[in-house]
């Protein structure tokens, strides 16, 4: 299992909200952050040999069990910077009033009070373990974090001034909420008591405490977290690719192309590691679909099917497909993807509603394409599975529809992507689909083609085609890259323009 493999989509939240103002659905978020660090946690203690090892004074940790550690940490944080963003913005409770205040605040106490509860219990873990705690410290474990970076962590947490907050807090805290949240909040209030917080604060080091851990030391945090609010006054409801250019980009696309998406200043990528949070499938229009697959061999396979055309297969072996009007508000239905209401039909306005893409094109025939289209019609209307479980077809991830349509088969050559396995789970996900492109690109293992890369530029404001030569290692980009952008050239994308246009 490799570092790379803890950067993935694990119990993410799927949802964006700068009001609020569906507190069930932010409850339902929160609630998924829990369960994922619970689970966590259980996997932990689970492996004894690794997290709590009674010959830790004698024995080192091998590079497999390091590695494995590496994974549980990035995911961690993963979760726990979704808690803190939410406990961020909810902050804000003291400027309302009445019932709007009330309802903030409830919200705020629950995401603080799980964050607080699930850091000191990790802590706590890794604290037994001097080895461990070396190894999250080291800058050259392969994370990509800082050093130090658990020391400073931990201080967030572990302190006389994060302890003052979270007692001060939850003394004056009254719950009249619904029982969920009740629930929730007595729970992790209980859960914290259970700790001996005043043995932990005895061995810290607070040599380097200071008022800048106010706020929680994560990377995406101390640039982003505090200033969201801001910029999500410039970007609300606007992405960078405009109508304009999906439908145009998409005229280089062809049906079974897929790609990946990635929209900033959301929340949901706190939750989803790696750069490409998003995937989907290229279906094109039903006459693009006539005119492409319109070959013997599709045409031979259609017959033994009992069809004489593609669309009547795929009509029939979608019941949601048939019954649907072919278009949505933007246009025509050109994509289907997987999204928090299911597997369903978009048009490319709609799914390209990014801020960065990229295209594949898989190196197969047009009959492979058009078995992996009709896998995925097959799929269509299934819910999105929290449960995040490959192994089941009752649900699917955005990443899932893409694996399962182009899934190798007695009758279909199909793509063969790497899964992985990260805390007992087989995963895939699009920033780790891209890794695997770059890691095959040149080689006999490549299956797919970079058709278009889509990026953007924050400050410009803009987005654009880029070069093959920048998407590599895109996966590898931080969530707070939009800081780290290079200033935009609008003559550098006229020059890749008129490059693309001469060959």
């Amino acid at each position: 299992m490799t570092v790379k493999s803890a950067a993935f989509a694990f119990f993410t939240v799927l949802w964006c909200t700068c009001s609020f103002a569906n507190q069930q659905q932010t409850i339902e978020a929160i609630a998924i952050q829990r369960d994922g660090l619970s689970n966590l946690l259980s996997y932990m203690d689970h492996h004894s040999e690794i997290f709590a090892r009674p010959n830790a004074s004698s024995e080192l940790l091998n590079r497999a069990q390091k590695a494995q550690v590496n994974d549980v940490w990035l995911l961690y944080l993963d979760y726990m910077s979704s808690l803190s963003m939410i406990a961020e913005q909810t902050r804000d409770y003291l400027k309302l009033g009445g019932n709007e205040r009330k309802q903030r605040k409830a919200l705020h106490a629950l995401a603080y009070n799980a964050h607080y509860r699930f850091g000191m219990e990790f802590i706590k873990r890794i604290k037994a373990d001097p080895e461990l705690i070396k190894w999250l410290n080291s800058d050259v474990n392969e994370t990509g974090l800082p050093k130090n970076f658990f020391n400073r962590f931990t201080l967030s947490f572990v302190s006389d001034w994060a302890t003052d907050n979270y007692d001060h807090f939850n003394n004056s805290l009254r719950l009249t909420e619904s029982q969920d949240i009740a629930a929730f909040i007595e729970a992790d209030i209980a859960a914290v008591k259970q700790l001996n917080r005043r043995s932990m604060l005895a061995q810290a080091d607070l040599s380097t405490m200071n008022q800048t851990l106010y706020n929680i030391y994560y990377p995406m945090q101390k640039y982003v977290a505090r200033g969201m609010g801001k910029v999500k006054l410039w970007r609300i409801n606007k992405t960078l690719i405009t109508q304009e250019q999906a439908l145009e980009f998409s005229q280089q696309m062809e049906p079974g192309d897929f790609y990946f998406t990635r929209k900033e200043w959301r929340l949901t990528n706190a939750g989803i590691p790696g750069y490409w949070t998003h995937s989907a499938l290229y279906i094109g229009t039903p006459f693009e679909r006539e005119t492409y697959f319109d070959t013997p061999e599709v045409n031979a396979w259609l017959a033994e099917k009992g069809f004489s055309d593609f669309e009547s297969l795929l009509l029939d072996v979608s019941p949601v497909y048939a019954s649907a009007s072919g278009y949505d508000e933007n246009g025509v239905y050109r994509a289907l993807e997987v999204l928090d209401a299911g597997a369903l039909f978009n048009s490319i306005e709609t799914s390209l509603d990014a801020d960065g893409a990229a295209v594949f094109r898989p190196r197969l025939s047009k009959l492979e394409k058009a078995k992996a289209i009709y896998n995925a019609f097959y799929y269509a209307g299934r819910p999105y599975d929290f449960h995040f479980d490959f192994d089941s077809d009752s649900a699917l991830l955005c990443s899932e529809l893409i694996y399962k349509a182009y899934q190798p088969a007695e009758d279909q050559q199909g793509i063969e992507f790497p899964l992985y396995q990260a805390v007992g789970k087989k995963m895939l996900t699009p920033s780790e689909m891209a890794r695997w492109y770059d890691e095959t690109e040149g080689t006999d293992a490549q299956q797919m083609d970079l058709v278009m890369f889509i990026d953007s530029n924050e400050k410009a404001g803009v987005a654009f085609v880029s070069s093959a030569e920048a998407f590599t290692g895109s996966w590898e980009r931080p969530d707070w890259y939009i800081f780290q952008q290079p200033s935009y050239q609008p003559e550098d994308e006229d020059q890749l323009a008129s490059n693309q246009a001469s060959k």
